[in-house]
């Protein structure tokens, strides 16, 4: 495996272009992308119950077709909270972008991203539509991975090339955007992967599930989940491949440079988390199942006292143990360690008794790691987060309503 330039439109087969609408301040808010064939498509969204009009629009479309030929998506409104209207919109949405590019209505998906309860300006996503179609290209990845930024900081994408059985070298490039109301299941994030593999849809569901529980569902920044959030991935085929199915030996290296890749941009989400001055990571190990590690470490991850401590750099070892014992797993007191960066602190339940004065550079630092090691199976997983700090009250207490 190696990684590769040119984002979404590495795979071959795919363009992409964006455009301004006026639906933010200033920049591109609209963006489009497109195989030049129709591919296999599957998509992972929120679970939260308020669920936005876009999300609504493709699982329909995922539900009627197994194939999809297009994304289009747009920040500055969430087109949540806009009953009838806002499915209505977002239906536009998907059959103007349809209607240009000579394809079904249902082959488009559509995602948002912005200020929820909002309705979404369509007329004027419709007027750029012609010319944004003009643009498509394979150069468009960065505007399009900019367009859909709200309170990201820097853009994010991410490209790898594997070898898929003897011949055929295949792609697999992304997109994403994420900075606040993040925590699974998903995060205030889109993610749109475009792939020129030849791959049941089966097995691309199989491998797009497991990858998004161990990258997108395994980071938090704030404990909010979002209305919008949305990952959706397009396979066209285009790389002659043998096809691949989930039993197939050729699934496994796919499955895994696809969760390499997902993995990628949600570290970039958390190190791009609003007000965020320290990357953490939370490795949960020697669990009865990877599911019960996820959960402890969601809970250390979306702990208030833990980030803030992390922020003052105080390595309080006290605050992991405390989430550790509320995640609602069963944990045998007497048996578990605790780590701050390589140094132990907690032996078989029982301080070891380091000095504060020993651990001082344990949270100073930009990257903190925390292992917490149950020693009651062989499952293990890690979370990734943030630090909670002033600036990220101050973002969101000016973040338009």
């Amino acid at each position: 495996m190696k990684i590769i330039r040119g984002g979404i439109t590495a795979p071959k087969g795919f363009v992409c272009g964006a455009a301004r609408a006026g639906l933010k301040k200033k920049g591109d808010d609209v963006c489009l992308i497109y195989s030049l064939f129709p591919a296999v498509a599957d998509g992972v969204f929120t679970q939260n119950q308020v669920e936005a009009a876009p999300v609504t629009v493709s699982r329909a479309h995922l539900r009627q077709d197994l194939l999809a030929q297009a994304v289009i998506a747009n920040s500055g409104c969430a087109n949540c909270c806009t009953g009838e209207r806002g499915l209505k919109d977002a239906a536009r949405m998907a059959a103007a972008a349809a209607r240009h590019l000579g394809i079904k209505k249902e082959d488009v998906l559509v995602a948002s991203t912005g200020v929820i309860g909002r309705y979404l300006a369509i007329r004027k996503i419709e007027k750029i539509m012609p010319g944004l179609v003009k643009k498509l290209n394979q150069k468009n990845s960065l505007q399009v991975a900019k367009a859909i930024m709200t309170t990201d900081t820097f853009a994010k994408e991410y490209a790898v090339e594997i070898k898929v059985g003897h011949q055929a070298n295949v792609r697999i490039g992304a997109v994403a955007k994420g900075a606040g109301m993040i925590h699974p299941n998903m995060a205030t994030m889109l993610c749109f992967i475009t792939t020129d593999i030849y791959i049941s849809r089966r097995a691309l569901k199989s491998a797009l599930q497991a990858a998004t529980a161990r990258s997108f569902n395994a980071v938090t920044v704030d404990g909010d989940m979002s209305t919008n959030d949305s990952v959706i991935i397009l396979a066209n085929g285009a790389a002659g491949n043998q096809l691949v199915d989930k039993d197939d030996r050729e699934f496994k290296v796919f499955a895994q440079a696809l969760e390499l890749v997902m993995k990628e941009l949600a570290a970039m989400i958390v190190r791009d988390g609003e007000g965020a001055t320290k990357f953490i990571e939370i490795e949960v190990k020697h669990c009865p199942s990877e599911w019960q590690a996820l959960k402890i470490g969601r809970r250390i991850a979306s702990s208030a006292l833990f980030k803030t401590c992390v922020y003052g750099g105080d390595p309080n070892w006290g605050r992991v143990a405390a989430a550790l014992g509320s995640a609602g797993v069963r944990i045998k007191r007497d048996r578990f360690d605790i780590y701050l960066g390589r140094r132990q602190v907690v032996k078989n339940g029982v301080t070891l008794g380091v000095d504060k004065s020993e651990l001082k550079d344990a949270f100073r630092g930009k990257e903190v790691r925390v292992c917490v090691d149950l020693k009651m199976g062989r499952e293990s997983a890690t979370v990734w987060t943030c630090d909670l700090t002033e600036k990220y009250i101050k973002i969101n207490a000016q973040y338009p309503t």
